[in-house]
């Protein structure tokens, strides 16, 4: 099986290839930095045409981020079934979102989408609202940092129930951990044992978002 269209992955096992941390001279530098690790992770999730340069238009429709919300909450659904007594611990999704699949850029049906994402990430994530963003600031670019600090978020808490998480997350388990070892910290709750993904969408096999 390809890694590409891999879409749950058990935390632990092995992922993608860890770039090293280089200094940015500007806050710019390193916003565009996430942009492009974040369009790496959904390219290799869903084989998705896209980029640090085409990151909003692709995601502006709010097309990529209800459905990639509505895997979310089938991997969290899956996870439950699963490991009931691990899942109690963990804040996880139990409701998806509603799409327009026809929706056009800058359109109320793109906005609807859009909106009906963040309302996901509030309710069904509790991401906290400091990390969050508002419909235009995607649509009409008001707050890019904010999208990517909310996409970044969203890719850390659904890694706890086994959805593969942009390299940034893993750079920050490894600093983590490594900050936990030097100070002899007692180490975090244990992740699900290493194991073959439980949660393959058939239309990601095929390359194409669920």
């Amino acid at each position: 099986m390809s890694q590409q269209g891999e879409y749950r992955r058990r935390p632990g096992t092995p992922g993608l290839p860890v770039r090293s941390i280089r200094p940015f001279k500007s806050s710019e530098q390193y916003l565009e930095a996430m942009k492009e690790d974040l369009a790496e992770w959904l390219r290799d999730l869903y084989g998705l045409d896209i980029d640090a340069a085409n990151f909003l238009q692709v995601l502006e429709t709010g097309l990529v981020l209800c459905q990639h919300a509505n895997n979310v909450t089938e991997a969290a659904l899956a996870f439950l079934a699963e490991e009931p007594v691990q899942a109690q611990r963990i804040p996880m999704p139990r409701t998806g979102v509603s799409c327009n699949g026809a929706a056009q850029p800058r359109t109320f049906q793109a906005r609807d989408n859009v909106s009906n994402f963040i309302q996901w990430c509030r309710k069904e994530m509790g991401i906290q609202e400091v990390l969050m963003f508002e419909t235009e600031d995607l649509v009409l670019r008001k707050n890019v940092k904010n999208v990517v600090l909310c996409l970044l978020e969203l890719g850390r808490r659904a890694w706890r129930f086994g959805v593969a998480a942009p390299t940034l997350v893993h750079l920050e388990e490894e600093i983590d951990e490594e900050l936990r070892h030097e100070l002899a910290l007692p180490p975090p709750d244990p992740p699900p044992p290493p194991g073959e993904p439980l949660y393959m969408p058939s239309a990601v096999l095929h390359g194409q978002v669920v």
